[in-house]
């Protein structure tokens, strides 16, 4: 039977969620103009000949924005929906909002790209709207839980 100390794996808790872009000033822009992140702090290091860091956050959302230097896209983990799935790797950023049409507007009234508006991703429900960042990653955005 495994155990957990209070201090150790039972005090697990999501600190922030990473990720790879082209350009850090025009995730910023995009992720503070779209989505209301505002940027926490900024790192410039040496790792792979050069990389910066900015970190953004909303709410307890908070996202690591990471440029290095010959970075690239692996065009099968940016296929449109449902071949996304395919590769095997991390898929989308996955959001959650009070109301989900309002969302949607909103998002359409920004001129994002989207990858469908809310679908019921179930038989019974589960209704999501997906847009794309600037680089094409996926965001599903659902309504939470009234």
């Amino acid at each position: 039977m495994d155990t957990y100390s209070e201090n150790g794996l039972q005090s697990l808790s999501l600190h922030n969620l990473a990720f790879t872009v082209s350009d850090v000033e025009k995730a910023i822009q995009w992720y503070g103009d779209t989505l209301g992140f505002q940027v926490l702090s900024r790192e410039t290091f040496t790792a792979l000949g050069g990389a910066e860091i900015a970190f953004l956050q909303k709410s307890d959302i908070r996202l690591e924005m990471l440029w290095v230097q010959n970075g690239f896209l692996i065009n099968e983990m940016f296929a449109d929906a449902p071949a996304h799935l395919l590769p095997i790797g991390n898929k989308t950023l996955v959001l959650q909002v009070n109301d989900l049409h309002d969302a949607t507007l909103e998002l359409e009234a920004k001129g994002v790209t989207f990858a469908w508006k809310e679908m019921n991703l179930m038989d019974d429900g589960m209704p999501s709207t997906m847009i794309r960042d600037m680089d094409g990653n996926f965001i599903n955005i659902f309504q939470r839980d009234v």
